[in-house]
This record gives structure tokens, C-alpha cells and sequence, in this order.
């Protein structure tokens, strides 16, 4: 198996942290063209020694950093993703650097390609906490007519979640590009916000049946589908098609049910 590309990087500033549970995320972007990323983590590496010998180890996480390379960084990528503010000078919009501007905690992602067997697959990255600082800036001049890249290199820190096992970082492979983009966009809160009306009215319609008017057997699936379509309809900004998906499941299932004789 081999990594051979890397894209979709993506960011989303944290919106609240509950206690127990995994951030909730504001409207996130596309932060650039994706050209590295490098992942240092740091761990406990503690040991226990008794009896002239090793007992007991820990490795686990402590913190980490990343370092990503991007083609460019936008005006918003600026704002969101690295705190710096709008801001006007002689007239002119600018997008300003203080002392007292911050870059926000947030979620970040992206994914790779990978090849096995001639075959590729997308493993995306989600990182649940991290901040990051604004890049150095080299220039140079054009030496001899050849053109000299001059890209920004970005670090951040990786932080964990506040859930009950301190989650710091989830992966998904897909068999498909566009699944992998979608998961990302689903969890960055970006894109076209999708329309719950049909999925909300098949979960009031489904709330409004009489469980004993029908087998406990085909209830089963009625009262799992309905679970699962209202914690899709609480969510922040999930995909189109993840809304749909719910919605069908719910719809078939109510299809499916069986009177009581």
C-alpha cells in the first residue's frame, strides 16, 4: 500500500464544546490546494520497571502538531482558519495582523490516496481540535528567468476533544473520491445547507402512529429508522444526501408495517 496524493484539506472553527462529547462546528471552507501535511505526535512513553524489568508501559497521546503545505491562503482562509481580521487602510480593504488577533480552535481534515493491488482507495482524516499560527513568508526573486515556487507552510497543534476518551482524531476509507469529499464537507459544515422538509414531515407522520396498532416485529424497524431520522434532522448541516437516506429508510419502513389481526 502507498500514499500517492493528498487533497480537500479543509477547517471549520469550533462553535461549543460540551462536556462529555465532541465539539459542534460554524460554517467551515476549503482552506487551499493541499501540498503536504506532516503529522508529529507526541506520547507518554512512561514506564514502570520492577524486578530488573519492564512491567508496564504507556504511549499514550499527549500532543501532536501538523504541518500542512497549501498553494495559497484566500482572504477567508485568513479570517477563518488563522484569526486575522478585515480591516480598511486609505480607503483600501485589507486583511489585518494584531497582536490581540487569535486563530480559533477548530476541526480540520483531508484525505489521501492510496494504492494496493493497482486499486485506490480514500482514507480521510478528521482532526477534532486544533489551532494554528500564521506561516512564515519567504519571497524571492526570479533568479535566471526560472521560476522559484514560493508556497505557505502552516503549523498547527492537535488538541482532544472533550469526550469521554479524549478523541483526538478519526479516519474513514472510501471505495470513492466524491464519499470522501462528502464526509469532509458533512463534518466542515460546508456547502448548500440541506432541505429537511420532507424528512421532518415523514418523522412527524411516523411519531403520530400507534405502536399497538401494529406487529412488534415490523414496529422494530419503524421505531429504529425514526431514531435515527431525528438525530439526522438535529444535526447542524448534514448532506443532502444524508437527509434523504434517512428519510427513505423511515418511509420503507413505515411501508413495511404489519396490522395486528
Amino acid at each position: 500500500m502507498a500514499y500517492i496524493g493528498l487533497k480537500h484539506p479543509v477547517f471549520a472553527p469550533i462553535a461549543t464544546e460540551p462536556a462529555n462529547s465532541f465539539p459542534t462546528y460554524g460554517a467551515g471552507l476549503i482552506v487551499g490546494h493541499a501540498i503536504a501535511a506532516n503529522v508529529s505526535i507526541e506520547l507518554s512513553n512512561s514506564k514502570l520497571s520492577a524486578d530488573d524489568m519492564i512491567v508496564e508501559a504507556d504511549n499514550s497521546f499527549i500532543s501532536g502538531t501538523i504541518t500542512t503545505g497549501i498553494d495559497d491562503l484566500s482572504d477567508d482562509a485568513l479570517k477563518i482558519w488563522l484569526g486575522q481580521q478585515a480591516a480598511t487602510l486609505n480607503g483600501v480593504a485589507t486583511i489585518r495582523s494584531a497582536v490581540g488577533y487569535e486563530a480559533p480552535n477548530g476541526g480540520f481534515g483531508y484525505y489521501r490516496v492510496r494504492k494496493k493491488n493497482g486499486v485506490r482507495s480514500y482514507r480521510a482524516f478528521w482532526y477534532y481540535k486544533t489551532k494554528w499560527g500564521i506561516p512564515s513568508e519567504d519571497a524571492a526573486t526570479k533568479p535566471d528567468g526560472a521560476i522559484e515556487w514560493q508556497t505557505p507552510e502552516v503549523e498547527g497543534a492537535i488538541m482532544t476533544a472533550q469526550d469521554d476518551k479524549n478523541s483526538w482524531r478519526d479516519m474513514a476509507t472510501f471505495t470513492t473520491e466524491s464519499d470522501a469529499v462528502a464526509w469532509l464537507n458533512e463534518l466542515a459544515n460546508i456547502g448548500e445547507p440541506a432541505s429537511k422538509t420532507n424528512l421532518n414531515a415523514a418523522i412527524t407522520s411516523a411519531q403520530a402512529l400507534n405502536p399497538e396498532t401494529y406487529t412488534s416485529v415490523s414496529w422494530v424497524d419503524v421505531a429504529n429508522s425514526l431514531a435515527e431520522a431525528v438525530e439526522v434532522a438535529a444535526m447542524a448541516n448534514p448532506s443532502q444526501a444524508r437527509v434523504d437516506a434517512a428519510e427513505s429508510l423511515l418511509e420503507t419502513a413505515v411501508a413495511a408495517l404489519v396490522t395486528r389481526v
